[in-house]
């Protein structure tokens, strides 16, 4: 969908030529000089809009496209960003592969995974982060569960989104961890609406769940663990992507990008109750349920130590044939 902003009309400037008056030539010229002293001092300098697409699921770990188009920032950035909110992960790559989308949010793994096996995929800005003490990204069971640890978990039905991601690779971290055998566990697939239903229904045994659908599920669920604080705090959960070539060819609108988005986790980090009102908006959600879950923080720097954690343990547990130095995964204009 397109968020349409009225941009005004533009204001007419008057041919001025040496044969009228010098004095008003003079003044022109002091008017320009001062307009261009305030453009260059502008954090972000709004030109000719840039069209672009950006996909990116409906949950608040990738929500920060909403917030940045809400709250003017794309506009003033002068970004007119047409936004696709998608679920399928594997629909988002699809589309940043063909051209038909122009920068993508998805799970680091899946992005580590199709630089291995050779998609030309670079990150351009950070997504949500892991806060230990913020856990957004939780394992539920039944409330009438018998699981009580990680043993427990032991051949046992696990679901989660998508399989052979970073939800079912730092749960068999934290399974091992714990004193479990997560070479044991079988893995199923489900969407995050469905993490409640999967469990009371018993389809699974556990499943991986965000918010804000834990605190939806609060009746009938229990948290069993906090699997994504397996990796010390500061990792990235999400990134912003995009195909190689195509960011090659518009560094600075990666660039402007890249700057709304730090913007945006800034602003969305200090202003919960803001944030949760626009995501309630667009999610088609009560936004006194959003307001009581545990969000999402979001980086506001992007920096090779935040990738190079989950590279090394997807390597480790075989979800990638071997690490490789998170730096070939960053966009670096030339």
């Amino acid at each position: 969908m397109r968020l349409p902003w009225d941009r005004g009309s533009p204001i007419p400037c008057s041919k001025v030529t040496n044969r009228q008056n010098g004095g008003l030539v003079k003044r022109f010229h002091i008017v320009l000089a001062a307009l261009a002293l305030a453009l260059l001092g502008s954090p972000i300098t709004a030109q000719t809009p840039e069209k672009i697409t950006v996909a990116f699921p409906t949950v608040d770990p990738g929500a920060e496209p909403y917030y940045a188009a809400d709250m003017g920032f794309f506009e003033k950035a002068g970004l007119d960003v047409t936004l696709e909110p998608l679920a399928n992960g594997g629909a988002i790559a699809s589309g940043v592969a063909s051209g038909s989308i122009d920068i993508g949010i998805s799970n680091v793994i899946a992005i580590e995974t199709a630089h291995e096996k050779g998609l030309p995929f670079v990150v351009v800005a950070p997504g949500s982060d892991n806060i230990a003490s913020l856990p957004s990204n939780v394992l539920i069971v039944a409330k009438n569960s018998p699981l009580q640890k990680a043993a427990d978990l032991d051949g046992k039905i696990i679901a989660t989104t998508p399989l052979h991601g970073i939800g079912d690779l730092l749960i068999s971290a934290w399974i091992d961890k714990n004193g479990g055998d997560s070479s044991t566990v079988k893995y199923i697939e489900t969407r995050f609406p469905q993490a409640e239903a999967v469990v009371t229904q018993g389809r699974a045994d556990a499943s991986l769940s965000v918010e804000p659908f834990i605190t939806q599920a609060k009746a009938d669920t229990r948290i069993f663990g906090n699997v994504f604080a397996v990796l010390p705090d500061g990792y990235l959960i999400t990134a912003f992507f995009a195909n190689a070539a195509w960011a090659k060819a518009h560094p600075a609108v990666i660039a402007r990008f890249a700057a709304v988005i730090r913007q945006t986790a800034d602003w969305a980090n200090k202003n919960p109750a803001k944030s949760a009102e626009i995501l309630a908006k667009y999610a088609k959600v009560d936004p006194d349920m959003v307001k009581q879950t545990i969000r999402s923080h979001y980086a506001t720097t992007l920096a090779p130590k935040q990738l190079q954690a989950t590279i090394d343990v997807a390597a480790r547990y075989k979800y990638l044939d071997g690490a490789f130095p998170a730096t070939d995964l960053i966009f670096q204009p030339k």
